[in-house]
């Protein structure tokens, strides 16, 4: 039997970063970065524009920062990607478990750094003709999806794709509240755009509303913790998945109620 093909590009923007491309990846080049306000999306967008795809492969698309944040080597996202393929479109490789973890969903942990973030991205959804409420969304390690760190089959990144670019084209629209709410500046160092966390968490809303893609996550617990300190709590964070997960496959509102009451307990000091 033939081996699933795998297509894993590292993506590089300088000329420190290309030479610093890990060992079996391509790369992705982005050297002229004309576009540094869309981060890694411009080179992954012209290259699903302007590429081939064949259809029973799988294609990823990652920073410099991957093997840093994961621990894991091109040989090793091979073998989870071929292991999984049977049974998978999209194979995550999410880093810091406690923030997919410890918040109902990416769009509540976004809020907590970006206020006005879920607002802005219902607006949008609304905008396109998809409205969707997203704080009530339930995600688990299965649909959680940080700095474009998952590797699909097309017909996924087709999708992705189509719903990124209705937000791109708003991005890059005419002024408008709609388009300044997406392009907010953020306090994150060189006050880098809202558009790019909202685009980065889109991956998870298409994976948690639409059942037809079946999902696969390597082990977020092995990864590369945040900086927070939620990392001081990784049985809790744990016990939180868990929770959520059992919730979306049975949604017995104990499951929610458990959920809130490990997160209450976090917040409560101990001996309280």
């Amino acid at each position: 039997m033939t081996a699933t093909a795998v297509h894993l590009h590292q993506i590089a923007y300088s000329p420190q970063t290309l030479a610093a491309v890990e060992p079996g990846y391509a790369a992705l080049d982005n050297l002229a970065n004309p576009r540094p306000d869309w981060f890694e999306y411009w080179p992954i967008r012209r290259y699903l524009l302007n590429q081939p795809l064949d259809d029973d492969a799988f294609y990823g698309f990652f920073s410099p920062k991957f093997g840093a944040k994961t621990g894991l080597a091109h040989a090793d996202v091979i073998r989870i990607v071929r292991n999984a393929a049977p049974n998978a479109d999209v194979v995550l490789f999410s880093p810091q478990p406690d923030m997919g973890a410890f918040f109902l969903n990416v769009f509540e942990q976004g809020e907590l750094f970006d206020p006005g973030l879920i607002d802005a991205l219902e607006a949008f959804l609304g905008h396109i003709g998809r409205p969707t409420a997203l704080r009530p969304l339930v995600m688990d390690s299965r649909q959680v999806v940080f700095s474009n760190y998952f590797v699909a089959r097309p017909a996924f990144w087709r999708a992705w794709l189509e719903l990124c670019e209705l937000f791109f084209d708003v991005c890059e629209g005419p002024p408008g509240a709609l388009r300044e709410a997406l392009i907010n500046p953020t306090s994150y160092p060189g006050a880098v755009q809202r558009k790019v966390f909202l685009l980065e968490r889109l991956a998870s809303l298409l994976l948690t509303v639409q059942p037809i893609w079946r999902t696969h996550a390597a082990d977020p617990y092995a990864f590369g913790w945040s900086g927070s300190a939620l990392r001081e709590h990784p049985h809790e964070a744990i016990l939180s998945d868990a929770l959520k997960l059992a919730y979306r496959v049975q949604p017995f509102p104990e499951y929610l109620q458990a959920f809130a009451r490990v997160r209450e307990m976090l917040r409560t000091p101990r001996g309280a």
